[in-house]
């Protein structure tokens, strides 16, 4: 299995959007994305720690190695107490390499400059599909860094198909008696009668007419198409592009992006990102991956899966709507943040609570009836109490029916919608 690391390096320094040093979470939180979606276009991609003398290291964890080594060598009693021998272990993303993919740019210009080797329309519609899982994608982690050379494509041409010659001429013959098979009485057919019926009884096509694709491609392999979306360091900002720098999507320009959202892709996505349970589970997930950086901060996380929900609630509308991917990425950037409750309660709450605090020391109450006397209860539930237990069972539907609800909340009752107002690049300070 061929595969790469991607170790800690800090490659989010420059873009003032994006956490130190977080560029391989990214790499591992858009994997996370891919697997929760079901696109299947981003390859696996999980956080180890490696070791490799071709990775950067300073000149004192170098001669930190070289010198435990020596020691180890020439005194193995001492090199046995040593912790670790050898270059200390780097934190990264490990993600499988793909084989047979080349640059989107290639294909996609390759298929401009010669038509003749463009997919079919079977073809097209398989890869407008992929098109459409990369650019859900690319919009939910807020890609920055998508262009024609960040996403590879495997196109293989088509192929003549190898069949066995058929004769019509040769009769088979069984091995065994070396005798023709003669076909049976109900097998037979009635050639004179067959001649005298027209051709158009038959549904004879004609030569003309153009043959269905199935039929054009009987005998050749139909070409198949693949996506691999690689390069997904740049994703997961805590704020929406608001300077100078917009970071537009490389695939906005295509003409795959003017065709409106497809059936399929509708019918994949819509019911997930319409749950609220299920992107609150994403969010969790992806707190556990990100709780990998050792400067891990809450705040910081927030910002950015409110950025993240924001774009799932736009691309939930555009699905809807059967909006164009070119459409989807011109819709308002907002922030979808989470509502909290608040639960605090005043002084004189506190105080009225511990006024009314009932006794318990007394087991006998005394009740007041209609007639002035003071009548005596034994103890056990009170009239409340009992009042309480009877009306448990229809109310249990009741409560049922409000945890379900809990479970089913809409957008607007479980995030706050917040839209980002850009700030102008120059300043008067």
């Amino acid at each position: 299995m061929c595969v790469y690391v991607c170790p800690l390096q800090p490659m989010n320094n420059r873009v003032p959007m994006f956490v130190f040093f977080q560029g391989y979470l990214s790499e591992v939180g858009a994997s996370l994305v891919d697997e929760k979606l079901k696109l299947g276009i981003v390859p696996p991609t999980g956080v180890v720690e490696l070791a490799a003398p071709t990775f950067y290291y300073d000149r004192i964890d170098r001669a930190k190695a070289r010198t435990k080594e020596r020691i180890q060598s020439r005194y193995p009693n001492i090199g046995r107490r040593f912790h670790r021998i050898g270059l200390p272990e780097k934190t990264g993303s490990f993600q499988l390499f793909v084989k047979g993919y080349q640059d989107a740019a290639h294909w996609l210009r390759t298929w401009v400059n010669q038509p003749e080797t463009a997919p079919p329309p079977i073809t097209q519609r398989e890869f407008q599909f992929l098109f459409e899982k990369l650019v859900a994608l690319d919009y939910i982690i807020r890609n920055t860094d998508r262009g024609s050379d960040n996403w590879l494509i495997k196109y293989v041409l088509a192929d003549v198909i190898d069949r066995a010659p058929v004769h019509n001429n040769e009769v088979p013959c069984d091995p065994a008696n070396a005798k023709p098979q003669v076909p049976g009485d109900e097998k037979l057919i009635d050639l004179v009668d067959s001649e005298t019926i027209p051709d158009a009884q038959f549904g004879s096509p004609d030569l003309h007419d153009p043959a269905p694709a199935e039929v054009e491609w009987a005998d050749v392999s139909i070409p198949t198409v693949d996506v691999a979306a690689i390069d997904n360091g740049l994703a997961f900002p805590f704020k929406h592009p608001d300077e100078w720098r917009a970071y537009p999507f490389g695939w906005a320009l295509l003409p795959q992006a003017r065709i409106p959202f497809s059936d399929e892709i509708v019918d994949l996505l819509l019911p997930k990102l319409d749950d609220t349970k299920w992107v609150r589970e994403l969010c969790e997930d992806l707190r556990r991956v990100f709780k990998n950086d050792k400067g891990f901060d809450k705040k910081i996380f927030e910002k950015q899966m409110s950025v993240m929900r924001g774009q799932i609630f736009n691309l939930r509308e555009a699905l809807m709507k059967k909006k164009s991917p070119y459409q989807l990425i011109q819709m308002p950037p907002q922030l979808m943040v989470e509502v909290k409750q608040k639960k605090k309660k005043s002084r004189r709450s506190r105080n009225a609570e511990y006024e009314e605090a009932p006794n318990y020391d007394s087991d006998v109450s005394g009740v007041h009836s209609t007639s002035g006397h003071v009548e005596t209860e034994q103890p056990g539930p009170s009239t409340s109490t009992a009042a309480a237990a009877s009306g448990a069972g229809p109310s249990t539907s009741s409560e049922a029916g409000g945890a379900s609800s809990v479970g089913s909340k809409s957008w607007q009752e479980t995030y706050e919608q917040k839209v980002q107002t850009k700030t102008p690049f120059f300043r008067w300070w």
